[in-house]
């Protein structure tokens, strides 16, 4: 049989074609509470949920939780404190001890227990992903409730760099045993505040 022959045959046979659905966002299921389901996810992916009243809460759990660590940064809004102070000129060869790093999440996804975090006050893309253990400072306000309404958030010219974290780093390709912290932190703690 001819290649020719084929062909017509797959264009004699072909399926009609069908109109893909839009997705609208009525048609999805009663709302949900979005602190409740992010923490869920946020912990069945490895990570930890704080809750604190307040910003000032906020802060003195950030404080407890850092008092143990020889080399610390705190780069979230309102968090000035920590060990290790950053600049442009720190080389990632000088982060290699670092510890602990709190940062600021722009906003959190309620389906996955991701926060997106932008390159904004972060001198250096290496910091969420060198320490050992990562702290997140969220709004309990900023919580959508899926990846549909995270990328309507995204304004691609605001910020030269950002990712959606979730969790600690974690793989198991290696002889198919789970490893923690081999690309990434040993640990993901959310702190989540209310205003």
């Amino acid at each position: 049989m001819s290649k020719e022959n084929i062909l017509n045959k797959i264009r004699r046979n072909k399926p009609s074609l069908k109109e893909i659905l839009g997705i609208n966002e009525n048609n999805f299921c009663e709302k949900i509470n979005l602190a409740e389901a992010f923490t869920k996810n946020s912990e069945a992916a490895g990570g930890k949920v704080i809750f604190a009243s307040g910003m000032s809460e906020a802060v003195s759990i950030v404080k407890s939780l850092l008092k143990d660590f020889e080399h610390a940064i705190s780069l979230a809004d309102k968090f000035d404190f920590g060990t290790i102070a950053l600049d442009e000129e720190i080389s990632a060869k000088a982060l290699e001890k670092l510890e602990a790093a709190v940062l600021t999440g722009q906003f959190g996804v309620a389906e996955n227990g991701a926060v997106w975090i932008t390159d904004y006050g972060l001198p250096h893309r290496i910091i969420p992903f060198i320490t050992q253990h990562l702290y997140l400072i969220l709004n309990e306000k900023e919580i959508v409730e899926n990846m549909h309404e995270a990328y309507d958030r995204l304004s691609l010219n605001d910020f030269g760099y950002g990712v959606f974290i979730s969790g600690p780093s974690k793989t198991a390709d290696i002889e198919q045993s789970l490893v923690i912290g081999a690309q990434g932190p040993l640990s993901m703690t959310v702190i989540l505040f209310r205003e």
